[in-house]
């Protein structure tokens, strides 16, 4: 049991990335994310110097100082709006999971989401040579990196750059048919040797272009650059997404060969973490990211699941033994979060890039109610696709039930527990109504979301397949 505090009017936030390497000292991006006025960004120097730790910092897309708000309707639309755009591209995000679950051509199929599955943060890259600068989204649920390349048939527009031009870069080489780069790809060759691959969603949306290698250039504090070579990348050159503007292109984190740490782990240890800063907090603008060794002293682990069914679904998933709200355990049968040994739906995962918690029928109306019955304020009738609270007589003496998943422990003995604090359980829809971040999808993979994981540093240890976190404050 914990107090609420409701914040009045508060800023919505969705995150983007200034990204930075370490070695044996302090490394970073050489973009630095473009604002006017940005203040309360931290101090690259009051950082401390770990090795081999790539270190960045976040803030949501629709932040006013974000490269994407150009493009985003951040300054013209209520917070209300923002929270039902968020909800929009939840639920789509789900979808698109299930659908590629349980899609046969599956494994043909290169985990690239774009709006289905595009994440809510972005970074900063630096690609090719002498480097070009952009703006990419960044995601946890998939695996390719692509970036919008010239020649543009149709490129991403907005988008806070012109697009790649791999004839000003000596370091670009398109993929040969027998790479593996293109192999591994749903691609094709064609008769000038290029590797041509093309991406269509169930939405209608679709990326196309060319396979190829660059080099991803980080800046060093004292100027010296630090070149990773040979990173595949999709050179995208004819874009049709719905909904995907103010980026440059996609870097993914997923666990398939083609994901950013993926292609890293030679040179950095195959560990990444993230600390968000709660939805709300209109204060502290940037969270953290790290990839590399984090300075953790995280002892709290549960396993990274396999998909075995569809190797292709490249996601976290962890498993899920029981949930609890307000310290009562919820009659929730054992095999809810189980991953279907038929066609390989169901499951759980954590997820950086889905906003809200999704949970299937069963795990979710055992929560709802159980949290209706011990949180004593009205339900509301709104536009929200969630359970909405009249909450203008909050104190801050008001109790909210706590919301525990139980997880399984990487030792096989008793379940570790990921707690929801009340930032992560309730947002403000309006001043006098708060929403839970919990929602209904009638499809799988459940989703435990970013506003789940804030003020939590989430560790992803690939190195020994498991994810690890401690309740903390992100601000």
């Amino acid at each position: 049991m914990e107090s609420l505090m409701i914040r009045r009017a508060p800023v919505v936030l969705v995150l983007v990335i200034a990204i930075m390497f370490q070695t044996s000292t302090q490394i970073c991006l050489g973009r630095q994310i473009p604002s006017t006025g940005i203040s309360g960004r931290p101090n690259d120097d009051e950082t401390s110097t770990t090795q081999e730790v790539l270190k960045s910092y976040w803030i949501h897309r629709d932040h006013p100082d974000s490269p994407a708000s150009a493009a985003s309707a951040y300054n013209t639309s209520s917070h209300s709006e923002r929270i039902a755009e968020a909800t929009r591209r939840s639920l789509i995000r789900a979808d698109y999971f299930s659908r590629r679950v349980l899609d046969a051509s599956s494994s043909e199929n290169f985990d690239s989401p774009v709006q289905a599955v595009g994440g809510d943060y972005s970074m900063a890259v630096s690609v090719g040579t002498p480097p070009q600068q952009f703006i990419a989204t960044i995601d946890t649920g998939s695996d390719l990196v692509w970036l919008n390349c010239k020649p543009c048939i149709q490129c991403i527009s907005p988008a806070p750059d012109s697009p790649f031009d791999p004839t000003l870069s000596s370091s670009y080489q398109e993929a040969s048919c027998t790479d593996a780069a293109c192999t591994d790809f749903p691609s094709t060759c064609v008769d000038t040797g290029a590797c041509d691959y093309t991406y269509g969603y169930g939405d209608g949306s679709s990326t196309s272009g060319v396979v190829a290698y660059e080099t991803f250039t980080f800046t060093a504090l004292d100027g010296s650059q630090i070149p990773v070579q040979q990173i595949a990348f999709g050179c995208g050159q004819n874009e049709s997404l719905n909904g995907f503007s103010g980026n440059d292109g996609l870097v993914g984190l997923g666990l398939g060969n083609f994901s950013l740490p993926s292609q890293l782990s030679t040179d950095f240890s195959d560990i990444f973490s993230y600390c968000l800063v709660p939805f709300v907090d209109t204060t502290t603008k940037y969270s953290t990211f790290y990839f590399g060794v984090p300075e953790t002293n995280i002892s709290i682990y549960t396993p990274i699941v396999s998909n075995t069914v569809n190797p292709s679904a490249t996601y976290y998933y962890v498993n899920v033994t029981g949930i609890s709200v307000g310290g009562v355990s919820l009659d929730i049968p054992a095999d809810t979060f189980d991953i279907s040994p038929t066609d390989g739906s169901g499951g759980i995962i954590f997820d950086s890039g889905t906003t809200l918690n999704l949970l299937t029928s069963v795990p979710y109306e055992a929560v709802v109610g159980a949290f209706e019955s011990q949180f004593n304020f009205p339900t509301v009738s709104n536009n929200a696709s969630t359970v909405c609270f009249d909450t203008s007589s909050t104190t801050a003496s008001t109790i909210v039930p706590s919301i525990v998943f139980h997880l399984q422990s990487v030792s096989g003995a008793a379940p570790v527990d990921f707690e929801l604090a009340p930032e992560n359980i309730l947002s403000p829809y309006s001043e006098t109504v708060s929403c839970l971040t919990i929602m209904l999808i009638d499809s799988s993979p459940s989703i435990i979301g970013n506003m789940a994981q804030a003020n939590h540093e989430m560790v992803y240890d690939r190195v020994n397949g498991q994810i690890g976190w401690a309740s903390t404050t992100c601000t």
